[in-house]
């Protein structure tokens, strides 16, 4: 296990940063389900464990800021695509899913 790390934190694209400490992504996520009344989303989930604490907003690295705007570029697109198709007279189809465009542009 040391051995992947350090070779992930030597490879091109960085370590994987996050500010989550020794806290899983799943139990990151049921709090914060507790403290918004519903389940987070992926986005929600990645800029709480990748943004820094003491300077909320700002993310860990450029990386995880560029993959969350990305995914809200995405998601933007989508919604715009099928609001063009609804004014075309298209039905609305099923409303678009963060976390959808989230696992198929993560590659997972």
């Amino acid at each position: 296990m040391r051995r992947a790390n350090k070779t992930n934190r030597a490879s091109s694209t960085g370590g994987s940063l996050h500010t989550g400490g020794s806290i899983t992504y799943p139990a990151t996520a049921k709090k914060m389900a507790i403290e918004l009344g519903r389940p987070p989303t992926q986005s929600e989930v990645f800029v709480r464990t990748y943004t820094k604490k003491k300077d909320q907003g700002q993310y860990v690295d450029t990386r995880s800021e560029q993959f969350v705007e990305a995914v809200k570029a995405e998601v933007k697109r989508l919604e715009d695509e099928r609001d063009a198709g609804i004014a075309a007279g298209l039905p609305p189809g099923p409303p678009i899913d963060e976390d959808e465009v989230w696992d198929r542009m993560a590659g997972g």
